[in-house]
């Protein structure tokens, strides 16, 4: 009888011990899945996407910030589990919804008014998930329309930018075989001007495919600013001489050597001070370079020319944008220097402003930060 009792003992206590392992199995299993469900939460409430988890009948199990914000719903409408029909208006939306069968995986774009009232067009994808269950995403396409249509305005202007001096070009070459002789040098430098104008265009618009590269990162090098400086303005400055201009350098660091990609500065001093001398006629033009705080030191580029229009300030940085086409063209612009110099400074961590007075010149002032991985706030 003993040895019954005991082995009865040895098997209950074997058998509590197996079910409390279970138990703690079941519980790290669910501990696991909690934690699985947070962090998909989480990645949810940060999407730009919206996302609605619906229920077979169109129920609403949940909606992440996103979704609500694109249908213009208020966040209480989920506290009891509601009818898709209560939280979006959108019959468009609610038909395609109700119409898919739920293992399809369907997409189709509708339109919307957004929070402001205007128009918005929206990509709806409905796909299974899970028993039962159907996810519902929405995806504003405004952004890749803005996008699409930069690009579609950025090709058409590249190409009317380059058919004019290749239409300059042709007619020149065109008219060698019907002019004196005695002409033919002329025609032939100016052909050879619209031959390097086309050579400036297509190094500008390599140089602004770089920089708005988003795989394209500078390479931050200790570099001593000064000798760079000088080997930088020697060209400028001698065409700066040729027009009677005066012209002052002063470099006032700290410290000489600064962490910067040494091309990507040279094209942005490069492409201010080449404007300053060409905008000048008669005056002076400046560069300075000093320290602004112990994080950052600044690069300044005045000249004494015509100044810029308030109206056209705003624009200066665009793409192709000239102030004054006809002076632009004259001194072999391309309109993209700016637009190059703003984006190459963004990536250097930086930012760029002007100050302009009619009449009294204009200052354009770059600050970078003395430590690239610590960008500077604004642009």
């Amino acid at each position: 009888m003993t040895w019954f009792l005991a082995a009865l003992a040895l098997t209950t206590s074997l058998l509590f011990l197996r079910e409390r392992l279970r138990r703690l199995s079941l519980r790290h299993d669910l501990e696991q899945l909690r934690a699985k469900r947070e962090a998909m939460r989480s990645v949810l409430e940060h999407l730009d996407e919206g996302v609605f988890l619906l229920g077979r009948d169109l129920s609403v199990y949940y909606a992440n910030p996103a979704a609500l914000h694109l249908v213009a719903a208020d966040a209480s409408a989920m506290s009891s589990r509601p009818n898709l029909a209560r939280v979006l208006r959108n019959r468009q939306i609610l038909a395609f919804a109700a119409a898919i069968g739920s293992g399809e995986t369907v997409r189709q774009v509708v339109t919307t008014p957004a929070a402001d009232g205007s128009p918005m067009e929206l990509e709806v994808t409905l796909a299974p998930a899970g028993h039962n269950r159907r996810l519902m995403v929405l995806r504003d396409l405004r952004d890749s329309a803005r996008v699409e249509r930069k690009r579609r305005d950025f090709v058409a202007n590249a190409s009317h930018e380059l058919k004019t001096p290749i239409a300059a070009l042709v007619g020149l070459l065109d008219l060698l075989d019907v002019v004196p002789a005695e002409k033919h040098p002329d025609l032939l430098e100016r052909a050879r001007r619209n031959a390097n104008a086309l050579a400036s265009m297509a190094d500008d618009l390599l140089g602004l495919t770089r920089a708005e590269d988003p795989d394209w990162r500078p390479s931050p090098t200790l570099t001593a600013v000064g000798p760079l400086i000088d080997q930088i303005l020697g060209p400028i400055l001698d065409a700066a001489a040729a027009k009677g201009l005066q012209t002052k350098v002063e470099i006032s660091l700290r410290d000489p050597e600064l962490l910067v990609d040494p091309v990507c500065f040279e094209t942005v001093l490069r492409n201010l001070a080449q404007n300053a001398v060409n905008y000048t006629s008669a005056g002076d033009v400046e560069v300075r370079m000093r320290d602004v705080d112990e994080s950052c030191v600044a690069l300044e580029v005045s000249d004494s020319g015509p100044g810029i229009d308030p109206k056209i300030l705003p624009r200066i940085f665009e793409r192709f944008f000239r102030g004054d086409p006809s002076h632009s063209r004259a001194t072999g612009g391309t309109g993209l220097g700016l637009s190059i110099v703003r984006n190459l400074v963004n990536r250097m961590g930086g930012r760029i402003s002007v100050h302009s007075n009619p009449g009294r010149g204009s200052e354009f002032k770059v600050e970078l930060p003395r430590n690239p991985a610590r960008p500077l706030g604004g642009s």
